[in-house]
């Protein structure tokens, strides 16, 4: 029962930890489609297209650093429950073992 609970644990975090890798590199691609994106649009088009590209190259920016923040606190949050609930299976899973043993 111990056993199950560190498990899970330890599967949380690594899902979180997963969940935050996902979101950087989808920030990342976000942001390097933006780049280049704008970079097309600054050869071909004029100087208010391109402050136009340029605004929406920042909003882009934020929007994945909005997704990452998301990712990383719904990750942080299921740490926290799941460490709740080892806690409070702790002193059950004591009483077992102590049962066992007398």
């Amino acid at each position: 029962m111990a056993k199950e609970t560190v498990q899970a644990v330890r599967q949380a975090e690594e899902k979180a930890a997963q969940i935050e890798k996902e979101a950087v590199v989808k920030g990342e691609i976000l942001l390097q489609n933006a780049k280049e994106e704008a970079k097309n649009l600054q050869s071909s088009m004029s100087k208010d297209v391109l402050l136009k590209a340029e605004e929406d190259l920042k909003n882009v920016q934020l929007q994945g650093n909005k997704l990452m923040e998301a990712a990383v606190q719904k990750a942080e949050k299921e740490i926290i429950l799941l460490k709740e609930v080892v806690k409070s299976k702790e002193q059950a899973a004591i009483d077992l073992v102590l049962t066992e043993v007398i």
